[in-house]
């Protein structure tokens, strides 16, 4: 009897031993898997996120914080998906980059939101505000708008003591052109012109013919091609409040600038007719 107990102690004392070992090999694992999946979580978080629209696509995106990026045709929006809480990596700013034409709405926070384009960067803390930053002719533009607010236009790479304005006033603009250029002195527009699109609209102030093609590609996502030299063409100013259509704009459009326009298999072009 004496063996019996024994064995069975030492039986018992051997699985328990095994037992352990299991549960402690277990909990490694478990705590493996957590550290993979918070360094995961970590690298997913401070990581950056893209939104493209198409042209003749809108969307509008809610960024980390709160604030909001209405996104016009063929534009591009990236942005840390983190900046709002990254507990254990801080930002001393909000920063998104631009390639394209939005309308922001900025949540007040205690860090700077800032928009970088190709050629300027825009800094606010809290407020609404249009940013327009695409090439012309293989120059990057950015011009800004303020609905209300206050906002920073700085070129590029400078200092913030210079080659900066600041935008206070709704309806003041401002833009940067080229790679090495400053910002404009604010002037006044009518905002109309500025936030047309977010209707379904399209305007532009004062802009030469090829601009106004493009806009209307970004717009309507079309391809359009010009047929007559460009120094035979005149600025022109164009609004439709909402609800615009490629083939009215066009009509418009060469009804100023006298020429016609035709279909083709890629889109439309536009003539002078002899």
């Amino acid at each position: 009897g004496g063996a019996r107990r024994a064995g069975d102690r030492s039986a018992r004392s051997g699985a328990s031993i095994l037992g352990s070992r299991l549960q402690g090999w277990a909990r490694g694992v478990a705590v493996a898997v957590l550290l993979v999946g918070l360094l995961g979580a970590g690298l997913w978080w401070g990581g950056s996120a893209s939104v493209q629209t198409a042209p003749g696509e809108r969307t509008v995106v809610t960024l980390p914080d709160g604030s909001t990026a209405e996104l016009n045709g063929a534009t591009t929006l990236t942005y840390p998906r983190g900046f709002n809480t990254l507990p254990w990596i801080g930002a001393s700013a909000r920063t998104v980059r631009l390639d394209g034409e939005a309308f922001f709405a900025v949540q007040s926070r205690d860090r700077p939101f800032r928009v970088e384009t190709a050629n300027a960067r825009v800094e606010v803390l809290g407020t609404e505000f249009a940013v327009r930053a695409r090439d012309e002719e293989g120059t990057p533009q950015t011009r800004v708008a303020v609905t209300a607010g206050r906002v920073r236009l700085q070129a590029a790479g400078a200092g913030r003591s210079s080659a900066s304005v600041v935008l206070e006033n709704a309806g003041q603009t401002s833009q940067v052109v080229g790679a090495e250029g400053r910002p404009t002195a604010p002037e006044v527009v009518d905002l109309k012109y500025v936030t047309a699109w977010r209707e379904g609209g399209f305007a532009l102030s004062g802009a030469a013919l090829p601009t106004v093609l493009r806009e209307l590609e970004h717009r309507f996502g079309t391809t359009l091609r010009l047929n007559v030299p460009v120094a035979t063409t005149d600025t022109m100013t164009l609004h439709y409040a909402r609800d615009a259509t490629l083939e009215n704009v066009l009509h418009d459009v060469c009804l100023i600038q006298d020429l016609s326009y035709r279909k083709t298999s890629r889109g439309y072009e536009l003539v002078r007719e002899d």
